[in-house]
């Protein structure tokens, strides 16, 4: 980043390269600056360093963005990232071939050594008095000439404008990158008072980190089944969980369930023996703290792994929990009026705020109104439609019950009658 003589130095310090290389293929080369002039006299030997565009530089233009805040205050000292398109003509004896030598001596030099030095810009600056004052060689971006290529008819444009100025050989280069800094700054920083929590420093944390990519819901008694059975749609309150990932290694490692309906989130620390570098195994609770800490829905989990004072946590990924339907009564239920009450029991206990209905037949029924977390729900269907031995669900905010059950007898899934009903 530089002040605004940046561009009149990397002219002066190209024309002082390409005059050095010039001359080391034909004596007596004197430099011009600007647009080429035709020779003052026959065979004169002469190069002209021609600035004929600048355009901002595509990979940088926007670097320094946002430089103000939504308040319109500076933030940031902005800068400009420009390319400089030069025009090298050389002029001599064309019967001795000197612009020739003269373009092959630069190309030669600049190809060569392609990168302004800072060493070349404090030579450059000292020769000319007008860029006293220039901060080019301290800049991070080094200014860097290549090659470029202008077709046919872009060098016919190019010199259509150069009005009565007989064509001469040359060959175009872009210095690129140019940083120029506005004269306006951003808010100066407060000092710093303390590095990090009780100023040990800055807390640095290197990878790799922990990672979770998927998980297994299942019965206890099938966890361990070759092959595993394929998973339950949703986890429940006393299912097998196998969460797969990575880096799953530590001192101690803690899985974190967070619910959207529940203040508190629940922690389970992983025993040494139930995980491993790529794999964690749990089992959800249900017992009766559990009926209340725990709520139907989609949870968020997340592993953190704790290595001596650096703990470190992983990615969150969504696991749903089922509802527990565990019992319907009455059943058989008898309709009244032609209507009928059915009373379901699930777990865990169901939230006020949760929405609650019941899948009976081709019907979605709502629960009752409940102003306290309850296991037992009401549902009035009217009109009852008759019915024998259907199986039936409840569904939690959008979350529904397993009609079936794992048969340890068979090893596979069967459908769970106590999750029939029947209306007569």
């Amino acid at each position: 980043m530089s002040n605004h003589l940046a561009i009149a130095t990397v002219t002066a310090a190209l024309g002082q390269i390409a005059q050095t290389a010039a001359e080391s293929a034909v004596a007596g080369v004197n430099l011009r600056f600007g647009r080429p002039t035709a020779p003052a006299q026959q065979g004169e030997r002469k190069l002209h360093v021609y600035l004929y565009q600048v355009t901002p530089n595509a990979a940088l233009r926007n670097g320094d963005l946002p430089t103000r805040d939504s308040d319109g205050r500076l933030t940031r000292r902005p800068q400009a990232a420009l390319d400089l398109h030069y025009l090298l003509s050389f002029y001599g004896d064309d019967q001795a071939l000197e612009p020739d030598r003269m373009l092959g001596a630069v190309a030669r030099d600049l190809h060569a050594r392609p990168v302004l030095s800072a060493q070349t810009i404090q030579d450059t600056i000292a020769g000319h008095a007008e860029l006293t004052g220039s901060d080019l060689a301290a800049a991070i971006e080094t200014v860097k000439f290549t090659p470029t290529h202008l077709s046919l008819d872009d060098m016919s444009r190019l010199w259509s404008v150069l009005v009565q100025i007989p064509h001469a050989l040359s060959v175009p280069y872009i210095g690129t990158v140019v940083l120029i800094d506005a004269l306006e700054g951003g808010p100066l920083p407060l000092p710093v008072l303390r590095r990090g929590e009780q100023d040990r420093g800055v807390d640095t944390r290197i990878g790799p980190f922990p990672q979770l990519h998927a998980y297994w819901a299942g019965a206890p008694a099938s966890s361990e089944r070759k092959p595993r059975l394929p998973s339950y749609p949703a986890g429940q309150l006393g299912a097998r969980i196998v969460l797969e990932g990575a880096n799953l290694g530590g001192d101690t490692v803690v899985v974190r369930f967070v619910h959207p309906r529940l203040a508190a989130a629940q922690e389970i620390e992983i025993a040494p023996n139930e995980r491993t570098p790529t794999m964690l195994k749990l089992t959800l609770p249900d017992d009766a703290p559990a009926q209340d800490a725990w709520a139907a829905g989609i949870y968020s989990v997340a592993v953190t792994c704790r290595r001596g004072q650096t703990a470190q946590s992983s990615n969150t990924v969504p696991l749903v929990l089922s509802p527990h339907l565990t019992s319907v009564t009455p059943n058989p239920a008898s309709p009244a009026g032609g209507s009928v009450t059915l009373t379901i029991t699930c777990r865990p206990r169901v939230l006020p705020a949760q929405r609650a209905t019941l899948l009976i037949a081709d019907r979605e029924v709502p629960a009752e109104p409940h102003v306290n977390p309850t296991d037992t729900l009401s549902f009035v269907i009217d009109p009852a439609p008759a019915m024998n031995q259907e199986l039936v669900r409840v569904r939690i905010d959008g979350v529904d019950s397993f009609p079936f059950k794992y048969d340890a007898t068979t090893g596979g899934f069967v459908f769970d009658d106590l999750q029939r009903a029947t209306i007569t």
